[in-house]
């Protein structure tokens, strides 16, 4: 008897995590902001937070920020932020689909959705409370707080998004493959690593890529008896 396979999303999520990271690889500095390109996260809430304190000029953390730095960053937030709903609503129909096929009922995308934009919140609000803190106080640990701060990135919304489907899955496959991603992004946005920011925007694409690229695409209509959901392989059918 033939049955349908969970629909692997994860991979889908996975292909589109790379290539959303790829695709902002000229602008690897302004979307993403690896250490040392002087985009860091922390820099432009600490501009912000001077300017409302009429501090610019006074307090050396102030300039790292500038103008273009304001609107790269609001910039990287509000463009995930809008593409979330978009994969949504795209899980949504495809879910709808294979609804209709076989009867089982899938409800994923809001899960994918909420995750999403729960890191982006999270991250938005931790780099704003470390600019804050480093700019209201004069503790010695401001520097480091700040330094943390520029861990706090939106595409953490990417990794969220990934684990919400993969745990869905069972995919163990793709748990692994966001969690190279997910450690590369920590390394990128915190050791300034020598070359140039493209390059290494697209070395943190590669371990979303590798598993999306290789992994087969399955039909929904119809799979071989033995195939496994959960990491896109097959095992010998009991007789």
């Amino acid at each position: 008897m033939h049955t349908a396979p969970q629909p692997l999303f994860s991979r889908a999520l996975l292909a589109l995590t790379a290539a959303a990271t790829i695709a902002v690889a000229p602008l690897a500095a302004a979307a993403i902001g690896p250490a040392g390109s002087g985009r860091s996260a922390h820099s432009v809430p600490v501009y912000l937070i001077s300017r409302i304190s009429h501090d610019v000029g006074h307090n050396d953390w102030a300039f790292q920020g500038q103008d273009a730095g304001r609107v790269s960053w609001v910039a990287a937030y509000v463009g995930l932020a809008l593409f979330w709903p978009a994969v949504a609503l795209w899980i949504r129909t495809r879910s709808r689909q294979i609804e209709a096929m076989d009867g089982r009922r899938l409800r994923p995308w809001s899960r994918v959705l909420l995750a999403a934009w729960a890191a982006e919140l999270v991250t938005g609000l931790l780099t704003l409370g470390a600019g804050a803190y480093a700019e209201w106080t004069s503790t010695p640990i401001g520097a480091d707080v700040l330094k943390l701060a520029d861990l706090c990135s939106p595409w953490w919304s990417c990794v969220a998004a990934v684990i919400v489907v993969a745990r869905a899955e069972h995919s163990t496959l793709a748990l692994r493959a966001i969690g190279g991603y997910a450690v590369l992004l920590a390394v990128v946005l915190l050791v300034p690593l020598p070359g140039p920011d493209w390059l290494k925007v697209l070395l943190l694409a590669v371990p979303a890529a590798i598993p999306a690229v290789l992994t087969p695409r399955e039909s929904h209509s119809s799979a071989a008896p033995g195939i496994s959901a959960s990491d896109g392989t097959s095992s010998a059918a009991a007789v």
